[in-house]
């Protein structure tokens, strides 16, 4: 059977064309010019053919015997039946249903990829960042802080000497050794009582939170808490997911501009303690193992979530403090009081 479409044949290597007409028959597809001449030659299984997409022209390329050229499409998709078994692409788009399935596709992975895939770029990312950029990133977002929200501690020497021993005594159980953290305590009155970590395993506690204190493994408590978000990178990962392609680019190339970025970002993520509540269990089990260890009860850090809930929540609710900013206090309290019992 002979099908034939009209349009131009362009010679090899030049813009120089002619009148032309596309035959084919049993599998080869043969150029003629006006006269019947013959132009080209070649099976089908040789040419390479555009797409169809709207109106634009098609492309039939020869290989080595030049490309032929038309503007009719319907008589190009029907000469071609048989060399494409695919559907194409013309035909996807106008039809409603394969549209509709293609945006449902398209949601789903990009809900994958939102409740899975940044989650676990952004654990692998934390796990894989280099110590110097942790630095960075902790020493740029702590000048930010102390520019923006805290002020120098006005707790009496002995309280913060006290805490300090304390908290020496947590970090000396924890993974780095007590060498690689440190405790900085600050004045905070819009901040309220708190406590966050920074991923150089620096740990900030706000004045504010220290009159709540009523038993030394209550704090030691929240050191713990603070000190495991360190430990398993959390800190990092929360900044990940909130700013994915600077933190990919600073850790793959350790692009200084991009560790800046991260650095802004990270005071608002501290703040709002970004932490999923997966993350949350994490760091309060760690505790409470930690707490166990030293001989303290992790109920005590539980009396402490408490007192907070039932002085600074109320009806309202909690502000961003080390206790509003958790989720589910009722849970954590429940989960830490079965700890103590263990």
């Amino acid at each position: 059977m002979t099908q034939a479409v009209s349009g131009r044949y362009f010679y090899p290597g030049t813009s120089r064309f002619v009148p032309a007409r596309a035959v084919v028959q049993d599998r080869n597809l043969r150029v003629e010019d006006e006269s019947g001449a013959v132009l080209a030659h070649l099976s089908l299984d040789h040419v390479e053919i555009s797409p169809r997409l709207g109106n634009l022209h098609r492309r039939f390329t020869l290989l080595d015997a030049g490309c032929f050229e038309t503007e009719d499409n319907e008589a190009a998709d029907h000469l071609l039946q048989g060399k494409h078994k695919a559907i194409s692409a013309h035909r996807l788009e106008r039809s409603w249903r394969w549209a509709g399935m293609a945006a449902v596709i398209a949601g789903a992975a990009v809900y994958a990829f939102v409740v899975y895939g940044i989650p676990a770029t952004a654990l692998w990312l934390a796990r894989e960042t280099p110590a110097s950029v942790s630095a960075a990133v902790s020493r740029q977002a702590l000048s930010t802080l102390d520019r923006a929200f805290f002020k120098p501690s006005q707790l009496p020497a002995a309280d913060q000497q006290k805490a300090q021993a304390l908290f020496a005594r947590v970090a000396s159980e924890a993974k780095r050794g007590a060498g690689n953290y440190r405790l900085l305590i600050r004045a905070a009155p819009k901040f309220g009582p708190n406590a966050l970590a920074l991923p150089d395993g620096t740990i900030v506690m706000t004045d504010q939170l220290w009159p709540f204190v009523k038993a030394d493994d209550e704090i030691q408590g929240v050191f713990a808490h603070e000190i495991a978000h360190v430990d398993r990178a959390h800190v990092l990962q929360s900044l990940y997911q909130a700013a994915l392609v600077p933190a990919a680019i600073a850790v793959v190339t350790g692009d200084i501009s991009q560790i800046s970025q991260m650095a802004a970002i990270l005071p608002g993520v501290l703040i709002q303690a970004a932490y999923s509540r997966g993350l949350e269990q994490q760091a309060d089990d760690d505790a409470a193992v930690t707490i166990k260890r030293m001989g303290g009860n992790p109920d005590h850090l539980a009396d402490l979530l408490q007192r907070l809930d039932a002085q600074l929540c109320g009806k309202s609710g909690c502000t961003a403090n080390w206790l509003g900013s958790h989720p589910e206090t009722a849970v954590r309290i429940e989960r830490l009081r079965r700890s103590g019992t263990k």
